[in-house]
């Protein structure tokens, strides 16, 4: 195991390239299920936006949702491709499935909570949470202890910013 940067401790392959990163690429399977989970809460039962009107008496207004997914959704995708690409971004990786997970909870919360189907559960349950657990134990795996560890407080972080955003 060689430590060449304070964002890693991957071994390295042949190529010079860290061993576990050099098979990363399936990564992009996060921006990919990111998509699919906006389309889930765009068009899924009555929309996420009436949902959160509905349900939480705070509406996420279409027009925040998507000027932020329309921000968040390909600054995500070039980060995870930089991740993929640098092994000292492989910490966002961890804030990316942080992020997902986080999500995916609040979307069966909100379903077991008020008994309605929370437009994004199917994506959440079925992409978030494996691809979100898979990406988190990748990240724990090639990231050294601290970048992990706070690159996790950054995607508790970005999701709460967000909520706040998307809700006020």
């Amino acid at each position: 195991m060689s430590i060449d940067h304070p964002w890693e401790k991957e071994a390295l392959s042949t190529e010079g390239r860290p061993a576990e990163q050099a098979r990363a690429w399936w990564l992009l399977l996060l921006p990919a299920a990111y998509l699919l989970h906006l389309a889930e809460e765009w068009w899924g039962g009555e929309g996420f936006a009436q949902w959160t009107a509905r349900t939480v008496g705070s509406p996420v207004s279409t027009t925040r949702f998507l000027v932020l997914n329309g921000i968040v959704w390909p600054l995500f995708s070039l980060l995870t491709v930089t991740a993929i690409l640098r092994a000292k971004w492989v910490w966002f990786i961890a804030t990316f499935a942080t992020v997902v997970l986080i999500n995916a909870g609040l979307h069966a919360l909100g379903t077991l909570v008020t008994s309605t189907y929370s437009p994004g559960l199917l994506t959440s349950l079925f992409l978030y949470l494996p691809l979100g657990l898979a990406a988190i134990s990748y990240s724990k795996r090639v990231a050294t202890p601290r970048s992990f560890s706070l690159a996790v407080l950054l995607g508790l972080l970005i999701h709460a910013v967000v909520a706040v955003i998307a809700f006020t």
